[in-house]
Protein backbone atom coordinates (compact mmCIF):
# COMPACT_ATOMS: atom_id res chain seq x y z
CA UNK A 1 0.00 0.00 0.00
CA UNK A 2 1.02 3.39 -0.80
CA UNK A 3 1.57 6.31 1.52
CA UNK A 4 -0.80 8.36 -0.06
CA UNK A 5 -3.75 5.69 -0.02
CA UNK A 6 -2.60 4.76 3.74
CA UNK A 7 -3.48 8.61 4.26
CA UNK A 8 -6.40 8.19 2.34
CA UNK A 9 -7.80 5.29 3.95
CA UNK A 10 -7.04 7.37 7.59
CA UNK A 11 -9.22 10.52 6.17
CA UNK A 12 -12.19 8.37 5.13
CA UNK A 13 -12.15 6.45 8.85
CA UNK A 14 -12.13 9.29 10.08
CA UNK A 15 -15.07 10.97 8.66
CA UNK A 16 -17.18 7.82 9.10
CA UNK A 17 -16.43 7.80 12.86
CA UNK A 18 -17.42 11.64 12.24
CA UNK A 19 -20.62 11.21 10.43
CA UNK A 20 -21.59 7.86 12.56
CA UNK A 21 -21.46 10.05 15.77
CA UNK A 22 -22.97 13.66 14.21
CA UNK A 23 -26.03 12.00 11.70
CA UNK A 24 -26.02 8.26 12.39
CA UNK A 25 -28.44 6.47 10.01
CA UNK A 26 -31.56 5.73 11.01
CA UNK A 27 -32.21 2.23 11.91
CA UNK A 28 -35.27 1.86 9.82
CA UNK A 29 -33.33 2.85 6.92
CA UNK A 30 -30.61 -0.11 7.82
CA UNK A 31 -33.88 -2.54 7.84
CA UNK A 32 -35.02 -1.17 4.48
CA UNK A 33 -31.81 -2.04 3.43
CA UNK A 34 -31.47 -5.13 4.73
CA UNK A 35 -35.08 -6.09 3.07
CA UNK A 36 -34.07 -5.00 0.11
CA UNK A 37 -30.68 -6.65 -0.57
CA UNK A 38 -33.05 -9.90 0.79
CA UNK A 39 -34.64 -10.72 -2.29
CA UNK A 40 -33.36 -14.37 -2.93
CA UNK A 41 -36.35 -15.47 -5.12
CA UNK A 42 -36.44 -13.76 -8.62
CA UNK A 43 -38.34 -16.07 -9.52
CA UNK A 44 -41.01 -16.18 -7.35
CA UNK A 45 -44.34 -14.31 -7.60
CA UNK A 46 -44.78 -10.89 -6.41
CA UNK A 47 -47.77 -10.59 -4.15
CA UNK A 48 -48.99 -7.15 -3.96
CA UNK A 49 -50.31 -5.41 -0.83
CA UNK A 50 -53.98 -5.09 -2.22
CA UNK A 51 -55.44 -3.90 1.12
CA UNK A 52 -54.02 -2.85 4.38
CA UNK A 53 -56.96 -1.89 7.38
CA UNK A 54 -54.40 -0.05 9.03
CA UNK A 55 -54.36 2.49 6.13
CA UNK A 56 -58.04 2.11 6.27
CA UNK A 57 -60.38 4.95 8.07
CA UNK A 58 -61.58 3.72 11.27
CA UNK A 59 -64.40 6.07 11.66
CA UNK A 60 -67.15 3.23 11.55
CA UNK A 61 -65.37 1.95 14.74
CA UNK A 62 -65.26 4.79 16.13
CA UNK A 63 -68.98 5.47 15.60
CA UNK A 64 -69.62 2.05 16.89
CA UNK A 65 -67.92 2.74 19.91
CA UNK A 66 -65.57 -0.59 19.02
CA UNK A 67 -61.69 -0.55 20.18
CA UNK A 68 -58.94 -1.27 17.30
CA UNK A 69 -59.86 -5.31 16.56
CA UNK A 70 -57.16 -7.16 14.22
CA UNK A 71 -55.36 -5.78 11.53
CA UNK A 72 -56.32 -6.87 8.04
CA UNK A 73 -54.17 -7.45 5.26
CA UNK A 74 -54.62 -9.00 1.42
CA UNK A 75 -51.91 -9.96 -1.00
CA UNK A 76 -52.86 -10.90 -4.76
CA UNK A 77 -50.54 -12.38 -7.04
CA UNK A 78 -51.07 -14.02 -10.47
CA UNK A 79 -52.35 -17.65 -8.80
CA UNK A 80 -53.39 -16.74 -5.41
CA UNK A 81 -54.91 -14.49 -2.94
CA UNK A 82 -53.63 -14.25 0.84
CA UNK A 83 -55.32 -13.06 3.29
CA UNK A 84 -54.10 -11.81 6.96
CA UNK A 85 -55.46 -11.15 10.04
CA UNK A 86 -52.53 -9.99 12.70
CA UNK A 87 -53.49 -10.31 16.57
CA UNK A 88 -51.42 -8.07 18.91
CA UNK A 89 -51.50 -9.83 22.38
CA UNK A 90 -49.10 -7.95 24.88
CA UNK A 91 -46.20 -7.12 22.59
CA UNK A 92 -46.57 -10.94 20.76
CA UNK A 93 -48.26 -10.91 17.18
CA UNK A 94 -50.59 -13.50 15.85
CA UNK A 95 -50.80 -14.14 12.17
CA UNK A 96 -54.23 -16.17 11.27
CA UNK A 97 -54.74 -16.09 7.42
CA UNK A 98 -55.71 -18.27 4.32
CA UNK A 99 -54.32 -18.97 1.12
CA UNK A 100 -57.15 -18.86 -1.80
CA UNK A 101 -57.12 -21.16 -3.77
CA UNK A 102 -56.21 -24.04 -1.20
CA UNK A 103 -52.81 -25.44 -1.72
CA UNK A 104 -52.11 -28.70 -2.13
CA UNK A 105 -49.30 -28.86 0.05
CA UNK A 106 -47.76 -25.45 1.10
CA UNK A 107 -45.65 -24.52 4.03
CA UNK A 108 -46.15 -20.28 4.38
CA UNK A 109 -42.66 -18.73 5.84
CA UNK A 110 -42.89 -15.39 7.86
CA UNK A 111 -39.38 -13.83 7.43
CA UNK A 112 -38.34 -11.15 9.92
CA UNK A 113 -35.98 -8.12 8.74
CA UNK A 114 -33.61 -9.32 11.69
CA UNK A 115 -33.28 -12.98 9.50
CA UNK A 116 -35.68 -14.71 11.88
CA UNK A 117 -37.45 -17.51 9.68
CA UNK A 118 -41.23 -18.73 10.98
CA UNK A 119 -43.05 -21.45 9.08
CA UNK A 120 -46.28 -23.30 9.84
CA UNK A 121 -48.19 -25.74 6.86
CA UNK A 122 -51.11 -24.63 5.24
CA UNK A 123 -54.52 -27.01 6.24
CA UNK A 124 -56.37 -28.69 3.45
CA UNK A 125 -58.32 -25.39 3.28
CA UNK A 126 -55.06 -23.25 3.04
CA UNK A 127 -55.42 -21.47 6.58
CA UNK A 128 -52.43 -20.99 8.54
CA UNK A 129 -51.34 -19.48 11.76
CA UNK A 130 -47.90 -18.13 13.23
CA UNK A 131 -46.98 -16.71 16.08
CA UNK A 132 -43.56 -14.25 17.27
CA UNK A 133 -42.59 -12.35 19.80
CA UNK A 134 -42.63 -8.85 18.67
CA UNK A 135 -43.55 -6.47 16.00
CA UNK A 136 -40.82 -5.14 12.81
CA UNK A 137 -40.77 -5.68 9.26
CA UNK A 138 -42.08 -8.77 7.70
CA UNK A 139 -43.03 -10.86 4.56
CA UNK A 140 -44.59 -13.77 3.93
CA UNK A 141 -43.40 -16.71 1.67
CA UNK A 142 -45.53 -19.52 -0.30
CA UNK A 143 -43.11 -22.71 -0.76
CA UNK A 144 -44.72 -25.10 -2.56
CA UNK A 145 -43.59 -28.47 -1.45
CA UNK A 146 -45.04 -30.86 -4.12
CA UNK A 147 -42.86 -28.57 -6.59
CA UNK A 148 -39.71 -29.84 -4.66
CA UNK A 149 -40.26 -26.97 -1.62
CA UNK A 150 -39.93 -23.82 -4.54
CA UNK A 151 -41.40 -20.42 -3.61
CA UNK A 152 -43.98 -19.83 -5.47
CA UNK A 153 -45.17 -16.33 -3.76
CA UNK A 154 -43.34 -13.79 -1.80
CA UNK A 155 -45.13 -10.26 -0.27
CA UNK A 156 -43.88 -7.36 -0.03
CA UNK A 157 -42.74 -6.46 3.45
CA UNK A 158 -45.17 -4.56 6.36
CA UNK A 159 -44.69 -3.47 9.61
CA UNK A 160 -46.81 -5.18 12.34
Amino acid sequence: MSEDSEKDEALMQELRTFFAQVDPVPEQVNEFGKAALGWRHLDADLAELLSDSALEERSFDLARGTGSGPRSLTFTATELTIDVEIHEDDGHRTLLGQVSPPPAAATIEVERVDDDLLSADTDQLGRFRVSFPAGGQIRLRVVDRDRGSRVAVVTSWVAV
